[in-house]
C-alpha cells in the first residue's frame, strides 16, 4: 500500500518512541527520510516503512473526521 499522496503538504507529528518527542514535518519529508535525529533524546531514530504507514494511516483517519 502506497503513502496517501493527499498528505504530501500535510504537517504530520511523529512522536519519538524513546523519549515522545513531537517531530512535525510535512509529508513530502516523512516520505523521503529513512532516518532522523531526535531533539529530545539526540538519539538516531530509524524511520521504516512500516512507522510510515502508521503515522500516514493515523493522519488520513484524522482528515477523514473532519
Amino acid at each position: 500500500m502506497p503513502l496517501s499522496r493527499q498528505l504530501r503538504d500535510k504537517l504530520l507529528t511523529f512522536h519519538c518512541p524513546y523519549c515522545g518527542h513531537a517531530l512535525v514535518r510535512n509529508g513530502a519529508w516523512y516520505m523521503a527520510t529513512s532516518r532522523f535525529k531526535c531533539r529530545g533524546c539526540k538519539l538516531d531514530v530509524p524511520l521504516g516503512y512500516a512507522d510510515k504507514m502508521v503515522l500516514f494511516d493515523k493522519h488520513a483517519r484524522l482528515i477523514e473526521k473532519g
